[in-house]
Protein backbone atom coordinates (compact mmCIF):
# COMPACT_ATOMS: atom_id res chain seq x y z
CA UNK A 1 0.00 0.00 0.00
CA UNK A 2 1.18 3.54 -0.61
CA UNK A 3 1.71 5.56 2.22
CA UNK A 4 1.86 9.26 1.56
CA UNK A 5 4.46 11.55 3.17
CA UNK A 6 3.68 14.13 5.48
CA UNK A 7 4.76 17.35 3.87
CA UNK A 8 4.29 20.51 5.85
CA UNK A 9 4.56 23.86 3.64
CA UNK A 10 5.02 26.83 6.59
CA UNK A 11 5.42 24.12 9.55
CA UNK A 12 8.28 22.89 11.21
CA UNK A 13 10.01 26.30 10.99
CA UNK A 14 11.69 28.53 13.87
CA UNK A 15 11.56 25.15 16.19
CA UNK A 16 11.89 25.78 19.84
CA UNK A 17 11.25 22.35 21.48
CA UNK A 18 10.93 18.63 19.56
CA UNK A 19 7.55 17.64 17.76
CA UNK A 20 5.10 15.56 18.90
CA UNK A 21 3.41 13.50 16.46
CA UNK A 22 0.31 11.87 17.22
CA UNK A 23 -1.22 8.98 15.35
CA UNK A 24 -4.78 7.13 16.28
CA UNK A 25 -4.12 3.31 15.60
CA UNK A 26 -2.01 2.95 12.08
CA UNK A 27 -2.28 -0.39 10.81
CA UNK A 28 1.43 -1.24 10.31
CA UNK A 29 4.06 0.59 12.22
CA UNK A 30 5.87 0.96 8.92
CA UNK A 31 3.28 3.50 7.86
CA UNK A 32 4.10 5.94 10.10
CA UNK A 33 7.84 5.65 9.95
CA UNK A 34 7.49 5.84 6.10
CA UNK A 35 5.07 9.40 6.59
CA UNK A 36 6.88 10.90 9.02
CA UNK A 37 10.58 10.29 7.04
CA UNK A 38 11.48 13.61 6.50
CA UNK A 39 11.31 14.68 10.40
CA UNK A 40 13.12 11.12 11.49
CA UNK A 41 16.17 11.73 8.88
CA UNK A 42 16.24 16.11 10.07
CA UNK A 43 15.76 15.79 13.48
CA UNK A 44 16.47 18.95 14.46
CA UNK A 45 18.09 18.84 17.97
CA UNK A 46 20.13 21.28 19.74
CA UNK A 47 22.70 18.30 19.88
CA UNK A 48 24.34 17.86 16.23
CA UNK A 49 25.60 15.03 17.22
CA UNK A 50 22.47 13.11 17.73
CA UNK A 51 21.22 15.18 14.04
CA UNK A 52 24.30 13.24 12.37
CA UNK A 53 23.42 10.07 14.13
CA UNK A 54 19.57 10.49 13.38
CA UNK A 55 19.37 7.99 17.39
CA UNK A 56 16.04 6.63 17.64
CA UNK A 57 14.39 5.39 21.21
CA UNK A 58 11.86 2.65 20.80
CA UNK A 59 9.28 2.16 23.87
CA UNK A 60 7.08 -0.96 23.74
CA UNK A 61 6.23 -1.16 27.16
CA UNK A 62 2.69 -1.35 26.05
CA UNK A 63 3.17 -4.35 24.22
CA UNK A 64 1.72 -7.45 25.35
CA UNK A 65 3.15 -9.20 28.46
CA UNK A 66 6.31 -9.71 28.17
CA UNK A 67 7.22 -9.02 24.68
CA UNK A 68 8.89 -5.58 25.28
CA UNK A 69 11.78 -6.52 23.82
CA UNK A 70 10.03 -8.39 20.19
CA UNK A 71 11.00 -5.28 18.44
CA UNK A 72 13.29 -6.47 16.07
CA UNK A 73 10.52 -5.58 13.06
CA UNK A 74 10.85 -2.29 14.37
CA UNK A 75 14.87 -1.65 14.07
CA UNK A 76 14.69 -2.98 10.80
CA UNK A 77 11.88 -0.67 9.56
CA UNK A 78 14.27 2.76 10.59
CA UNK A 79 17.37 0.31 9.17
CA UNK A 80 15.36 0.67 5.78
CA UNK A 81 15.09 4.36 6.03
CA UNK A 82 18.81 4.46 6.65
CA UNK A 83 19.41 4.63 9.99
CA UNK A 84 22.57 2.78 11.22
CA UNK A 85 21.74 0.69 13.82
CA UNK A 86 25.32 0.73 14.68
CA UNK A 87 25.33 -3.09 15.79
CA UNK A 88 27.75 -3.84 18.33
CA UNK A 89 27.44 -8.20 18.59
CA UNK A 90 23.41 -9.05 19.07
CA UNK A 91 22.91 -5.07 20.42
CA UNK A 92 22.09 -2.43 18.31
CA UNK A 93 23.51 1.29 19.58
CA UNK A 94 21.78 3.73 17.71
CA UNK A 95 18.06 2.09 17.87
CA UNK A 96 17.47 1.32 21.84
CA UNK A 97 14.60 0.40 23.46
CA UNK A 98 13.87 1.96 26.87
CA UNK A 99 13.33 -1.21 28.37
CA UNK A 100 11.50 0.09 31.23
CA UNK A 101 8.99 -2.93 31.14
CA UNK A 102 11.58 -5.11 31.82
CA UNK A 103 13.60 -2.69 34.45
CA UNK A 104 10.38 -3.25 35.93
CA UNK A 105 10.33 -6.44 36.81
CA UNK A 106 14.07 -6.40 37.67
CA UNK A 107 12.99 -4.22 40.35
CA UNK A 108 10.29 -6.09 40.98
CA UNK A 109 12.57 -9.19 41.49
CA UNK A 110 15.28 -8.13 43.76
CA UNK A 111 12.82 -5.27 45.95
CA UNK A 112 10.26 -7.82 46.98
CA UNK A 113 9.17 -6.05 49.97
CA UNK A 114 8.87 -2.68 47.86
CA UNK A 115 6.96 -4.29 45.64
CA UNK A 116 4.57 -5.56 47.77
CA UNK A 117 3.68 -2.23 49.25
CA UNK A 118 3.16 -1.11 45.22
CA UNK A 119 0.94 -3.89 44.88
CA UNK A 120 -1.29 -2.48 47.45
CA UNK A 121 -0.99 0.68 46.28
CA UNK A 122 -2.31 -0.56 43.01
CA UNK A 123 -4.82 -2.46 44.76
CA UNK A 124 -6.32 0.64 46.45
CA UNK A 125 -6.38 2.88 42.89
CA UNK A 126 -8.50 -0.08 41.35
CA UNK A 127 -11.18 -0.50 44.41
CA UNK A 128 -11.50 3.31 44.07
CA UNK A 129 -11.75 3.49 40.69
CA UNK A 130 -14.44 0.41 40.07
CA UNK A 131 -16.63 2.08 43.02
CA UNK A 132 -16.42 5.44 41.02
CA UNK A 133 -17.26 3.93 37.55
CA UNK A 134 -20.14 2.29 39.25
CA UNK A 135 -21.86 5.21 40.81
CA UNK A 136 -20.71 7.44 37.98
CA UNK A 137 -22.62 5.09 35.25
CA UNK A 138 -26.04 6.25 37.39
CA UNK A 139 -25.34 9.68 37.09
CA UNK A 140 -24.70 9.69 33.31
CA UNK A 141 -28.13 7.95 33.11
CA UNK A 142 -29.87 10.47 34.95
CA UNK A 143 -28.49 12.96 32.50
CA UNK A 144 -30.03 11.53 29.66
CA UNK A 145 -32.97 10.56 31.42
CA UNK A 146 -33.40 13.64 32.06
CA UNK A 147 -32.35 15.46 28.77
CA UNK A 148 -34.96 12.79 26.89
CA UNK A 149 -37.84 13.81 28.98
CA UNK A 150 -37.14 17.82 27.89
CA UNK A 151 -36.72 16.85 24.18
CA UNK A 152 -40.28 15.27 24.05
CA UNK A 153 -41.39 18.48 24.36
CA UNK A 154 -38.63 20.92 22.80
CA UNK A 155 -37.60 18.66 19.76
CA UNK A 156 -35.19 21.16 18.68
CA UNK A 157 -33.31 21.04 21.31
CA UNK A 158 -30.34 19.40 22.66
CA UNK A 159 -28.47 18.30 25.86
CA UNK A 160 -26.21 21.02 25.39
CA UNK A 161 -28.85 24.01 25.13
CA UNK A 162 -30.24 22.42 28.43
CA UNK A 163 -27.30 22.31 30.08
CA UNK A 164 -26.62 26.12 29.21
CA UNK A 165 -29.99 27.60 29.84
CA UNK A 166 -30.10 28.62 32.72
CA UNK A 167 -26.74 30.68 32.54
CA UNK A 168 -27.24 31.92 29.31
CA UNK A 169 -30.48 34.12 28.56
CA UNK A 170 -29.14 35.60 24.94
CA UNK A 171 -31.07 33.65 22.48
CA UNK A 172 -28.12 34.14 20.06
CA UNK A 173 -25.67 32.09 22.58
CA UNK A 174 -27.84 28.50 21.52
CA UNK A 175 -28.96 30.07 17.58
CA UNK A 176 -25.45 31.10 16.44
CA UNK A 177 -24.56 29.85 13.18
CA UNK A 178 -28.30 28.64 12.43
CA UNK A 179 -30.50 28.85 8.91
CA UNK A 180 -33.02 31.13 9.35
CA UNK A 181 -35.54 28.23 9.68
CA UNK A 182 -33.36 26.31 11.94
CA UNK A 183 -32.92 29.17 14.13
CA UNK A 184 -37.07 30.01 14.45
CA UNK A 185 -37.76 26.73 15.77
CA UNK A 186 -34.69 26.85 18.07
CA UNK A 187 -36.38 30.11 19.39
CA UNK A 188 -39.45 29.11 19.71
CA UNK A 189 -38.68 26.23 21.80
CA UNK A 190 -36.64 28.04 24.00
CA UNK A 191 -39.42 30.27 24.60
CA UNK A 192 -42.08 27.85 25.69
CA UNK A 193 -39.01 26.27 27.93
CA UNK A 194 -38.73 29.25 29.71
CA UNK A 195 -42.31 29.81 30.36
CA UNK A 196 -42.29 26.77 32.29
CA UNK A 197 -41.27 26.83 35.80
CA UNK A 198 -40.87 22.88 35.83
CA UNK A 199 -38.73 22.42 33.12
CA UNK A 200 -36.71 24.97 34.31
CA UNK A 201 -36.19 23.43 37.10
CA UNK A 202 -35.33 20.23 35.13
CA UNK A 203 -32.69 21.85 33.54
CA UNK A 204 -31.24 22.98 36.86
CA UNK A 205 -30.83 19.73 37.97
CA UNK A 206 -29.49 18.11 34.86
CA UNK A 207 -26.74 20.58 34.81
CA UNK A 208 -26.47 20.31 38.44
CA UNK A 209 -25.74 16.32 38.04
CA UNK A 210 -23.48 17.03 34.98
CA UNK A 211 -21.52 19.43 36.89
CA UNK A 212 -21.34 16.75 40.03
CA UNK A 213 -20.02 14.41 37.43
CA UNK A 214 -17.43 16.69 36.26
CA UNK A 215 -16.32 17.64 39.72
CA UNK A 216 -16.09 13.69 40.75
CA UNK A 217 -14.12 13.31 37.63
CA UNK A 218 -11.57 15.40 39.07
CA UNK A 219 -11.95 14.45 41.93
CA UNK A 220 -11.36 10.95 40.81
CA UNK A 221 -7.97 12.20 38.82
CA UNK A 222 -6.70 13.68 42.32
CA UNK A 223 -7.10 11.03 44.70
CA UNK A 224 -5.53 8.63 42.19
CA UNK A 225 -2.88 11.09 41.92
CA UNK A 226 -2.11 12.01 45.36
CA UNK A 227 -2.20 7.86 46.37
CA UNK A 228 0.38 7.53 43.55
CA UNK A 229 2.61 10.65 45.21
CA UNK A 230 2.40 9.32 48.64
CA UNK A 231 3.32 5.78 48.10
CA UNK A 232 6.26 6.81 46.37
CA UNK A 233 7.42 9.05 49.00
CA UNK A 234 6.39 6.78 51.99
CA UNK A 235 7.54 3.58 50.99
CA UNK A 236 10.93 4.68 50.17
CA UNK A 237 11.02 3.52 46.92
CA UNK A 238 12.80 7.15 45.87
CA UNK A 239 15.41 6.53 47.72
CA UNK A 240 16.19 2.95 47.33
CA UNK A 241 19.75 2.47 45.38
CA UNK A 242 19.04 0.28 43.09
CA UNK A 243 15.78 2.21 42.04
CA UNK A 244 17.81 5.20 41.49
CA UNK A 245 20.47 3.53 39.26
CA UNK A 246 17.68 2.13 37.18
CA UNK A 247 16.06 5.62 36.84
CA UNK A 248 19.26 7.09 35.98
CA UNK A 249 19.93 4.89 33.30
CA UNK A 250 16.25 5.08 31.57
CA UNK A 251 17.14 8.88 31.94
CA UNK A 252 20.26 8.78 29.93
CA UNK A 253 18.47 6.68 26.80
CA UNK A 254 15.44 9.07 26.79
CA UNK A 255 17.70 12.44 26.62
CA UNK A 256 20.38 10.71 24.15
CA UNK A 257 17.79 10.38 21.87
CA UNK A 258 17.13 12.38 18.24
CA UNK A 259 13.59 10.42 17.97
CA UNK A 260 11.43 8.40 20.56
CA UNK A 261 8.73 6.67 18.87
CA UNK A 262 6.26 5.67 21.64
CA UNK A 263 4.12 2.64 20.37
CA UNK A 264 0.85 1.35 21.48
CA UNK A 265 -0.57 -1.69 23.21
CA UNK A 266 -2.32 -1.96 27.35
CA UNK A 267 -1.79 2.13 27.81
CA UNK A 268 -2.31 1.50 31.62
CA UNK A 269 0.60 -0.66 31.56
CA UNK A 270 2.66 1.77 29.63
CA UNK A 271 1.63 5.39 31.67
CA UNK A 272 2.16 3.24 35.30
CA UNK A 273 5.46 2.13 34.08
CA UNK A 274 6.80 5.54 33.05
CA UNK A 275 5.34 7.36 36.17
CA UNK A 276 7.08 4.37 38.15
CA UNK A 277 9.94 5.72 37.52
CA UNK A 278 9.01 9.15 37.41
CA UNK A 279 10.51 9.97 33.37
CA UNK A 280 8.05 12.89 32.37
CA UNK A 281 10.94 14.71 33.62
CA UNK A 282 13.50 13.65 31.39
CA UNK A 283 10.60 12.79 28.40
CA UNK A 284 9.74 16.94 29.45
CA UNK A 285 13.69 17.88 29.46
CA UNK A 286 14.42 15.91 26.08
CA UNK A 287 11.48 17.63 24.10
CA UNK A 288 12.93 20.85 24.99
CA UNK A 289 16.18 19.71 23.71
CA UNK A 290 14.64 19.29 20.48
CA UNK A 291 13.95 15.48 20.53
CA UNK A 292 10.96 14.79 18.40
CA UNK A 293 8.40 12.32 20.18
CA UNK A 294 6.05 9.93 17.91
CA UNK A 295 3.07 8.44 19.48
CA UNK A 296 0.72 6.02 18.24
CA UNK A 297 -2.55 4.91 20.14
CA UNK A 298 -1.46 4.24 23.38
CA UNK A 299 1.64 6.42 22.84
CA UNK A 300 -0.35 9.33 21.65
CA UNK A 301 -2.61 9.15 25.09
CA UNK A 302 0.47 8.95 27.64
CA UNK A 303 1.46 11.85 26.11
CA UNK A 304 -1.26 14.20 27.24
CA UNK A 305 -1.76 15.72 30.74
CA UNK A 306 -5.20 13.10 31.35
CA UNK A 307 -7.33 10.69 29.53
CA UNK A 308 -10.55 9.22 29.68
CA UNK A 309 -10.74 6.27 27.34
CA UNK A 310 -14.35 6.14 26.85
CA UNK A 311 -17.93 6.99 29.18
CA UNK A 312 -19.80 3.34 28.47
CA UNK A 313 -21.06 1.30 31.08
CA UNK A 314 -18.29 0.30 33.56
CA UNK A 315 -16.27 -3.37 32.43
CA UNK A 316 -13.43 -4.52 33.71
CA UNK A 317 -13.17 -7.66 30.95
CA UNK A 318 -12.70 -4.55 27.95
CA UNK A 319 -11.75 -1.95 30.25
CA UNK A 320 -14.59 0.29 28.55
CA UNK A 321 -14.38 3.11 30.97
CA UNK A 322 -10.45 4.08 31.91
CA UNK A 323 -9.31 7.33 33.45
CA UNK A 324 -5.15 7.67 34.35
CA UNK A 325 -2.50 10.64 33.76
CA UNK A 326 -0.48 10.89 31.27
CA UNK A 327 3.50 12.75 30.38
CA UNK A 328 1.93 16.61 30.01
CA UNK A 329 4.02 16.88 26.98
CA UNK A 330 0.79 18.48 24.79
CA UNK A 331 -1.52 20.83 26.51
CA UNK A 332 -5.05 21.25 26.37
CA UNK A 333 -5.78 18.22 24.48
CA UNK A 334 -7.70 14.99 25.41
CA UNK A 335 -6.66 11.95 22.89
CA UNK A 336 -9.28 9.21 22.14
CA UNK A 337 -7.49 7.02 19.54
CA UNK A 338 -10.05 4.31 17.40
CA UNK A 339 -12.01 6.70 17.42
CA UNK A 340 -14.43 5.19 15.07
CA UNK A 341 -14.70 2.17 17.20
CA UNK A 342 -16.98 4.22 19.73
CA UNK A 343 -20.39 4.08 18.68
CA UNK A 344 -21.57 7.26 19.75
CA UNK A 345 -18.84 8.45 17.11
CA UNK A 346 -19.26 6.31 14.72
CA UNK A 347 -23.18 7.05 14.14
CA UNK A 348 -22.89 10.87 15.02
CA UNK A 349 -25.13 10.55 18.45
CA UNK A 350 -25.46 14.13 19.19
CA UNK A 351 -26.56 14.03 23.06
CA UNK A 352 -23.57 11.38 24.01
CA UNK A 353 -21.41 13.69 21.81
CA UNK A 354 -22.46 16.82 23.59
CA UNK A 355 -21.77 14.80 26.94
CA UNK A 356 -18.48 13.67 25.47
CA UNK A 357 -16.87 17.17 25.25
CA UNK A 358 -18.56 18.84 28.37
CA UNK A 359 -16.78 16.59 29.74
CA UNK A 360 -13.67 17.96 28.84
CA UNK A 361 -13.78 21.43 29.04
CA UNK A 362 -12.02 23.66 28.80
CA UNK A 363 -9.58 21.46 27.21
CA UNK A 364 -10.37 20.04 23.36
CA UNK A 365 -11.59 16.29 22.74
CA UNK A 366 -9.47 14.96 19.62
CA UNK A 367 -10.27 11.63 17.73
CA UNK A 368 -7.56 10.07 16.22
CA UNK A 369 -8.04 7.12 13.61
CA UNK A 370 -5.69 4.99 11.35
CA UNK A 371 -4.06 7.80 8.85
CA UNK A 372 -4.51 10.67 10.66
CA UNK A 373 -1.61 12.41 12.77
CA UNK A 374 -1.70 15.10 14.63
CA UNK A 375 1.21 17.92 15.06
CA UNK A 376 2.01 19.70 17.82
CA UNK A 377 4.33 22.26 17.68
CA UNK A 378 6.09 24.92 19.87
CA UNK A 379 8.02 27.76 17.90
CA UNK A 380 8.92 31.59 17.56
CA UNK A 381 7.51 33.90 15.40
CA UNK A 382 10.35 35.24 13.37
CA UNK A 383 7.79 38.81 13.17
CA UNK A 384 7.45 39.68 16.56
CA UNK A 385 9.83 37.24 18.53
CA UNK A 386 7.04 35.37 20.95
CA UNK A 387 6.71 31.93 21.15
CA UNK A 388 4.01 30.28 19.83
CA UNK A 389 2.11 26.67 20.06
CA UNK A 390 0.71 25.10 17.18
CA UNK A 391 -1.75 22.55 16.32
CA UNK A 392 -2.04 20.73 13.03
CA UNK A 393 -3.66 18.12 11.09
CA UNK A 394 -0.89 16.88 8.82
CA UNK A 395 -2.29 12.93 8.18
CA UNK A 396 -4.16 11.54 5.08
CA UNK A 397 -7.31 11.12 7.09
CA UNK A 398 -9.04 13.70 9.39
CA UNK A 399 -8.28 14.54 12.59
CA UNK A 400 -12.03 14.73 14.40
CA UNK A 401 -12.84 17.38 17.11
CA UNK A 402 -15.89 17.02 19.08
CA UNK A 403 -17.90 20.27 20.26
CA UNK A 404 -20.43 21.10 22.97
CA UNK A 405 -23.01 21.55 20.72
CA UNK A 406 -22.53 17.40 19.61
CA UNK A 407 -20.97 18.18 16.79
CA UNK A 408 -17.91 16.83 15.09
CA UNK A 409 -15.76 18.50 13.22
CA UNK A 410 -13.00 16.81 10.79
CA UNK A 411 -9.78 18.61 10.33
CA UNK A 412 -8.30 17.83 6.70
CA UNK A 413 -4.47 18.33 6.11
CA UNK A 414 -3.46 21.48 7.51
CA UNK A 415 -6.28 22.66 9.17
CA UNK A 416 -5.65 23.40 13.20
CA UNK A 417 -6.67 23.90 16.09
CA UNK A 418 -6.73 26.98 17.91
CA UNK A 419 -6.03 26.68 21.56
CA UNK A 420 -4.73 29.10 24.79
CA UNK A 421 -1.11 29.45 23.06
CA UNK A 422 -1.45 29.56 19.56
CA UNK A 423 -0.90 32.53 17.95
CA UNK A 424 -4.89 33.23 16.94
CA UNK A 425 -6.38 32.27 20.00
CA UNK A 426 -8.88 34.65 21.31
CA UNK A 427 -10.04 33.56 24.45
CA UNK A 428 -12.18 30.70 23.22
CA UNK A 429 -10.92 27.31 21.49
CA UNK A 430 -11.85 26.73 17.82
CA UNK A 431 -10.61 25.18 14.73
CA UNK A 432 -10.00 26.63 11.72
CA UNK A 433 -9.14 25.08 8.11
CA UNK A 434 -6.08 26.10 6.36
CA UNK A 435 -7.61 28.83 4.02
CA UNK A 436 -8.91 30.31 7.27
CA UNK A 437 -5.29 30.21 8.48
CA UNK A 438 -3.98 32.13 5.42
CA UNK A 439 -6.08 34.73 5.87
CA UNK A 440 -5.24 35.25 9.87
CA UNK A 441 -1.94 35.23 8.84
CA UNK A 442 -2.27 38.19 6.41
CA UNK A 443 -4.23 40.05 8.57
CA UNK A 444 -1.77 39.59 11.36
CA UNK A 445 1.00 40.64 9.06
CA UNK A 446 -1.25 43.78 8.56
CA UNK A 447 -0.84 44.74 11.98
CA UNK A 448 2.82 44.69 12.45
CA UNK A 449 3.18 47.39 9.46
Amino acid sequence: MKVEKIKYPGLLEHKVEGWCFLNGNVAKEENFVNMCRETILNPKHKNEELNKSKKILLVTAAFEKGHEHHDRHLIEMFEKISIDAKWEGCFPQNIQNLSVYSMFNDFKEKERWLYQKYTEKQDQIKAIKRDYYEKNFHYVEEVYKIGNRLQETYKNLCLYDFYYFYEHKEPEFFTGHLSKEEREKKLADLTGLSKSKLDVLKCEDLRATLDHIIYKDNELFSLCRHIELYYLWKSGVQNNSFYKEQREKLGKRISSSASIFIFGGRVFVLVNRLRFYRLEKFFKEALKEGTNIYGISAGAICQTEKFFLTFERYSPRAHSSASDYGMGLVKGLWIFPHAEDLSYIREANRDKLSLFALRHKPGVAVGLTEKSVLLCEKYREPFDGKIYRRYTSVGEEPVLVFGEKGKRCDLYKYDQIILEGTKFYKGKNQVAGKEDIKKMEEEYLKTLK
